[in-house]
C-alpha cells in the first residue's frame, strides 16, 4: 500500500510539474491565442518551446504512473489524492510565479486536504 500511495504522490508531482513547466513556457512566449490573430501560429509557437515540450512529457510519464495507482486502489481512493496538486500548486503560485496568495485561498486548500485525510483514512478499515 505505502509503494501505491508513493507512487500516487510522484505522479501528482509530475503532474503539477508538468502544469508549471507549461506555465513557464507560456511566459516565454507571452502566452496563446485560439482564439483570435493567428491561431496556427500560436499553436506553432507552442510546440517550438522546450518548457512546453517537457511538459507535456512530465504529463505523459505522470498518466502512466497513474494507470498503475489506478489499477490498485478505488477509484473514490485514487481520485481525490489528486486533490494534493493544490497544495503544490499554491507554493509554485507563489514561489516561482510570486503570485499574491490570500488567507482566502490557503483556508480553501486547507478544508480540500482535510478532505483528502478523511478520504485516504476511510480506505484503512
Amino acid at each position: 500500500m505505502i509503494f501505491v500511495l508513493l507512487t500516487a504522490l510522484v505522479a501528482i508531482l509530475l503532474l503539477v510539474g508538468g502544469q508549471t513547466l507549461l506555465k513557464l513556457g507560456l511566459n516565454e512566449i507571452g502566452g496563446v491565442s485560439l482564439f483570435g490573430g493567428n491561431p496556427l501560429n500560436s499553436f506553432a509557437n507552442l510546440f517550438n518551446t522546450p518548457w512546453v515540450i517537457l511538459g507535456f512529457a512530465f504529463y505523459a510519464v505522470s498518466a502512466v504512473l497513474w494507470l498503475d495507482v489506478l489499477s490498485k486502489l478505488d477509484f473514490s481512493m485514487a481520485y481525490p489524492m489528486v486533490s494534493l496538486t493544490y497544495i503544490f500548486s499554491l507554493l509554485i503560485g507563489r514561489f516561482v510565479f510570486h503570485e499574491a496568495v490570500s488567507w482566502q485561498r490557503v483556508t480553501g486548500v486547507l478544508l480540500i486536504v482535510a478532505g483528502l485525510f478523511f478520504v485516504v483514512r476511510s480506505g484503512r478499515s
